[in-house]
């Protein structure tokens, strides 16, 4: 699997997020015929190579043709829908427009079809956030990832007068989403950068695991007084593993039963924790103790620590994030000459791994009589089978 991951220390737009795919190898002459799909005139594309602060980065910019351009959001809509673009790639765009266009709507306090752009802007936009899911798309980046989005301060100049950074609009977009304050006297996301980012990111967070393969820089419009204004765009390759975050609670007792431990495992399993486990350990002044971990989803871990603070002796739970990789995994139904068991299939780059559910391959043995190993063998046996039939 390609992954991108785009750092936004400098911010986000719609501008640094083309110059960076058009830095990692994105075709321009292809994007050219991409933008003339949409069918909204001449739109001149202008790239160049710039330096921020000593370092090397693409400029992108966008010339809108004469004449009248589409400003409603309802009329980016159905230009995007009536191109010949990748589904993908229209469907990602309009869900972008979606919430630049419902940041506007609540702001202004409008129903959302009868939102429009500034002229100039939506011309901009449209090129921006079409151009970015076409070459998100071309470059074969699968899944995007995101660091937490720097927002700037001081003020910008609009259609509607003077507005404090972050915009309102930037300010919803990112509603939900992790941000990052930076005291530059500049705008430093805007409203088409946010709302691209938010709709191509699947997590935001620090770089994903990865084997890095290229990086590609693009360059905000301005110099900025302390940073270089600048977005990265880091590409890199994985197996087809899974990645996900999870929590680990954790917990050291010294004053307490260890008999009490049985009900509180069953009492954290029942309330969702993926994995619980006790490891002897001595603690202070020579005192033997126990070091209790509880593995759980981000979402569930303040209930879990809640039951460890009430059924423990403790007065504090520690808590760490850490993402984890998994195996694509299936669970498999399969019969036996004993009974029917279920068996869990792991996908590795060598093959795949079939390991029998342990309960259902007890419960057989002791209904048959026969070892929970003829079991075990027998069930997985079944499996190998059924995968290799499998088309």
């Amino acid at each position: 699997m390609r992954i991108g991951y785009f750092d936004c220390f400098a911010g986000a737009s719609g501008d640094m997020i083309m110059a960076c795919l058009l830095d990692l190898g994105l075709d321009q002459a292809r994007l050219a015929e991409c933008i003339a799909a949409l069918g909204i005139g001449d739109v001149h594309i202008d790239v160049s190579e710039v330096l921020r602060k000593q370092v090397r980065a693409k400029a992108f910019g966008v010339k809108p043709p004469p004449g009248p351009k589409p400003r409603m959001y309802r009329d980016i809509v159905q230009i995007i829908e009536r191109s010949s673009l990748a589904e993908g790639v229209k469907r990602k765009s309009i869900e972008a427009f979606d919430v630049l266009a419902g940041a506007e709507a609540a702001i202004h306090g409008l129903p959302k079809q009868e939102v429009h752009f500034h002229e100039v802007g939506a011309v901009d936009s449209i090129v921006d956030v079409v151009g970015a899911f076409y070459g998100l798309d071309e470059l074969g980046i699968e899944r995007v990832v995101s660091s937490p989005l720097t927002l700037g301060s001081g003020s910008v100049d609009c259609e509607h007068g003077t507005l404090p950074v972050p915009a309102p609009a930037t300010l919803r977009i990112a509603e939900g989403l992790p941000v990052r304050s930076w005291d530059t006297g500049a705008e430093l996301t805007t409203p088409t950068g946010a709302a691209i980012i938010r709709t191509a990111a699947s997590e935001f967070g620090s770089i994903p695991a990865m084997k890095m393969t290229a990086v590609g820089y693009g360059a905000g419009g301005r110099d900025l007084d302390r940073i270089p204004n600048i977005m990265r765009l880091v590409v890199g390759e994985t197996s087809d593993r899974e990645f996900d975050e999870v929590a680990i609670l954790e917990t050291n007792i010294d004053d307490m039963n260890p008999q009490f431990f049985s009900h509180l495992y069953e009492d954290l399993f029942a309330a969702g924790a993926l994995d619980v486990w006790v490891t002897d350990v001595m603690m202070k002044k020579g005192r033997p103790g126990f070091l209790l971990s509880v593995l759980a989803e981000r979402t569930g871990a303040s209930r879990l620590a809640d039951l460890v603070l009430a059924g423990t002796t403790t007065s504090g739970v520690r808590l760490t994030i850490a993402e984890r990789i998994k195996l694509p995994r299936e669970s498999l139904a399969v019969e036996t000459r004993y009974g029917g068991v279920k068996v869990k299939v792991f996908t590795l780059d060598s093959g795949r791994r079939f390991v029998p559910e342990y309960e259902d391959c007890l419960r057989v043995s002791r209904a048959e009589g026969v070892s929970i190993e003829r079991v075990i063998e027998e069930a997985r046996h079944a499996a190998r089978k059924a995968r290799e039939d499998t088309p």
